[in-house]
């Protein structure tokens, strides 16, 4: 039985994407304590992204990587292309990503597994061959898993940054509120967010338990020093009601 009564949970997705979350714990008798972690600010695209933008129909493949990238890149990819070249294909990171790119007519790919990793593994883009061209849609700062990887099959890779992160300025009066209540799990999905977390919490980033969404987050977190670290298939609320309950129910019968 999923339950959660009693557990305290820190939710740190930004506000505008914590609802479901939030509520999906609710239901599961956890109690739910909000501290963004991430604030998105859009920024001026350069010269080279510009150039990306109006030469849209020379790249074989799209890959947005975030629903931030996919609202702020479809926004400005539909000025300037109210018809989108044809034959082209789009990759989506997940489900929330695709929801905003098919409202604008697409039907992108998604991968099963919700990270670059997965998308890596799509036999569509294993298929792209030398010479075609990939554009992919992100904030500042993101990783280069995806060039790195397709340059070796000779795909060129551009990138358009749309966003950076950061930090929100009220995130450490919250957490001191947050503190009080002593929370027993915080939920970081991103490296971005792990960063803030420990940058934030020191010592106590150490040793409370974190939810992890990869083994690649995880290895992070055990770097920095985090004691207890659980990975969750994906961002999924089920997902991660799923791992919170059977860590929950190890701990009981004194499993390790």
């Amino acid at each position: 039985m999923l339950d959660l009564h009693g557990l305290r949970v820190i939710n740190t997705r930004p506000s505008v994407r914590a609802e479901a979350l939030t509520q999906a714990l609710h239901d599961a008798g956890a109690e739910v304590l909000s501290l963004p972690l991430l604030e998105t600010i859009p920024i001026t695209l350069d010269a080279q992204s510009k150039a990306c933008v109006l030469n849209l129909d020379l790249y074989r493949a799209v890959f947005v990587v975030s629903p931030t990238a996919a609202q702020l890149g479809m926004s400005l990819l539909a000025d300037y292309w109210p018809q989108w070249p044809v034959n082209m294909q789009w990759f989506a990171v997940g489900q929330a990503t695709a929801d905003v790119l098919r409202s604008y007519g697409l039907e992108p790919i998604v991968p099963a597994q919700e990270t670059s990793e997965g998308l890596l593994q799509l036999n569509a883009l294993q298929q792209l061959v030398q010479g075609e061209r990939l554009l992919v849609l992100r904030g500042e700062g993101g990783r280069n898993l995806v060039r790195d990887s397709l340059q070796q099959q000779g795909v060129k890779v551009d990138y358009i940054n749309l966003y950076r992160r950061q930090l929100p300025q009220n995130s450490q009066q919250h957490w001191l509120t947050i503190q009080s209540q002593q929370p027993d799990v915080v939920i970081l999905s991103s490296g971005e967010t792990l960063n803030h977390w420990c940058e934030l919490a020191l010592e106590q980033a150490k040793t409370m338990i974190a939810l992890v969404i990869s083994p690649r987050l995880a290895h992070l977190a055990t770097q920095k020093g985090i004691q207890t670290v659980l990975v969750a298939d994906s961002m999924k609320p089920k997902d991660i009601i799923l791992t919170l309950n059977q860590w929950r129910n190890s701990s009981r019968h004194g499993i390790d």
